[in-house]
């Protein structure tokens, strides 16, 4: 069992930022993550209203960020997190492959892509389908693809992927889009997007892969089919909170955490920050303020540990 003062779980924004303060105040630091440092923003192509950097590929922001880490010689460590307990010392982190015990957790593992749950969806993951425009949309070069949702990601990434295909339509099932201004305007002015409002997809066909959508117009009620060749799914996030112990009771019903304005959950020494809490906007300026806010928070709560012995 490895020991640490602070184990932060989640190497995105967030838990980054969380690191580097608390290292800065010589806290003993590991920083715990499943995948690749970044988090969500390695799922879009360019942020454009990141303080100091202006408009950046989302690739360059998130090595900026690592080098930071790395010049302060912090280590971020794979490990799947399975579970995390309260513990007389403090807490038990198990990962599948080791068991770290911390006197103060952060808890920064974001969310994840909710799904539509309609017909033969989990059938073509990974044969037409997809949830990361930046990652697999080079293989739809030159053909037809479709967005769902109506949200800043889904308007951001129908942009990014009409400098790749032939053409885009965007299904969203309301009147009016979610997204801020500047980008509906910016959908609305390419000729490479087509828009489809008050339209639900029903399912999807084709043999190997995706052929077509299967779509109603809630107006008029009636079914059509898009042909595509792939399609790209932005309809919200669900928290990546499965590891918590339940007896902890840290979470709402739809399994974001509960925190304080510190960041701080019901149980002492236990923080949360990031996207993965409660909150109403999720950006990665939110994201990078939560990661400071709870690194110092959990400074304090260590200090206050360290003076009580």
């Amino acid at each position: 069992m490895k020991k640490h003062e602070l184990v932060i779980i989640g190497c995105g924004p967030a838990g980054m930022m969380a690191a580097i303060y608390a290292k800065r105040a010589n806290k003993d630091v590991v920083i715990l993550d499943k995948s690749t440092p970044g988090g969500r923003i390695r799922s879009t192509y360019q942020v454009d209203n990141y303080l100091g950097f202006g408009r950046v590929t989302a690739e360059e922001l998130v090595q900026k960020m690592v080098t930071h880490l790395h010049d302060l010689e912090i280590d971020d460590t794979y490990g799947f997190v399975k579970r995390i307990d309260k513990h007389e010392e403090g807490f038990i982190v198990t990962t599948d492959n080791d068991e770290y015990q911390a006197q103060a957790v952060i808890i920064a593992t974001g969310t994840n892509p909710k799904t539509l749950n309609v017909k033969n969806e989990s059938r073509y993951v990974g044969n037409g389908l997809s949830y990361c425009a930046v990652c697999d949309g080079i293989f739809f070069e030159n053909k037809d693809v479709a967005v769902i949702g109506g949200g800043d990601s889904a308007l951001e990434e129908s942009n990014y992927l009409s400098r790749i295909c032939q053409s885009v339509t965007l299904i969203h099932d309301l009147s009016d889009f979610t997204a801020n201004s500047g980008l509906i305007k910016r959908i609305r002015n390419n000729p490479k997007i087509f828009v489809l409002t008050d339209t639900k997809v029903k399912g999807f066909l084709g043999s190997d892969a995706i052929e077509g959508i299967e779509v109603i117009n809630l107006k008029t009620e009636t079914n059509s089919i898009i042909p595509v060749h792939g399609v790209f799914i932005y309809v919200g996030n669900k928290p990546e909170t499965g590891f918590i112990n339940n007896d902890m009771a840290v979470t709402n019903e739809e399994g974001f955490i509960r925190v304080t304005p510190e960041m701080q959950t019901n149980i002492q020494g236990l923080f949360a920050c990031g996207d993965v809490t409660k909150k109403d906007y999720r950006l990665i300026a939110t994201a990078i303020s939560d990661g400071a806010i709870a690194a110092l928070g959990a400074i304090k709560y260590l200090d206050n540990c360290l003076k009580a012995r």
